[in-house]
């Protein structure tokens, strides 16, 4: 318990080597110990590891270990922590079908667990998948809802989130132009937390459909550290 958060402290200090051989040690650990909770953590930590090093091939088998542990736990927040991480991974292979289906499932658990932490994960995430639709004005919106959710609950990316959103943060800003980015994105922060919720839920099935259109092929289902709260060692 306590090497997870040591390895995450240490990737975020950029000493990947130190992360790494802390990471490693909780994960041999855990197995040893047979606690199926630790597992799911140790893997989680060293999968968030190998995505700031852009290694997906390697990351996403870990993710898929810890969605399957979290679903024979029954943990609901670890199943939407896992599908969110693979959702982020599906972006970032350019398949933004599959990330959408499965950022769906997390806000209908957020909406079971009443989760705001959840809600504000899916957001940033919808930030990426609108940039991979090149939808500009729609990921400064979705990243202005994120930023004030963390301003209300003082919850940040870690280093593998962090990673993930920021070239997509700076990619819709030069397209758009810096006075066009900040008047999309005060208008993201200026929504309500419901409203903010909402509207990405109503634009993942929007954009859902779309892909499901038969001009576009059928879309791909999705299976069922963001914020802080990605951690399933937590």
């Amino acid at each position: 318990m306590a090497l997870q958060p040591l390895g995450t402290a240490c990737l975020g200090q950029g000493d990947r080597a130190t992360a790494h051989a802390h990471l490693q040690e909780a994960l041999t650990l855990a197995q040893e110990l047979g606690n199926k909770r630790e597992l799911a953590g140790a893997l989680n930590a060293l999968a968030q590891l190998h995505r700031v090093e852009a290694d997906l091939d390697t990351a996403e088998p870990l993710y898929e270990q810890v969605l399957a542990l979290a679903r024979e736990l029954d943990d609901r927040e670890s199943i939407a922590i896992g599908l969110l991480n693979l959702a982020m991974v599906s972006i970032g292979r350019g398949s933004g079908d599959r990330a959408g289906a499965m950022l769906l499932d997390v806000l209908a658990i957020a909406a079971e667990t009443g989760s705001k932490p959840l809600e504000q994960s899916v957001l940033e995430v919808c930030a990426g998948l609108a940039s991979l639709r090149a939808e500009w004005n729609r990921t400064a919106r979705c990243y202005g809802a994120a930023e004030s959710r963390a301003a209300q609950t003082g919850l940040h990316r870690d280093p593998a989130d962090d990673a993930f959103l920021a070239p997509h943060i700076v990619k819709a800003r030069d397209v758009l132009g810096m006075t066009t980015f900040a008047a999309a994105e005060a208008a993201g922060r200026a929504l309500s937390n419901d409203a903010a919720t909402a509207e990405a839920r109503a634009w993942l099935r929007s954009a859902a459909d779309t892909m499901a259109s038969p001009c576009n092929g059928p879309a791909a289902t999705g299976a069922a550290g963001a914020t802080t709260t990605r951690s399933t060692a937590r």
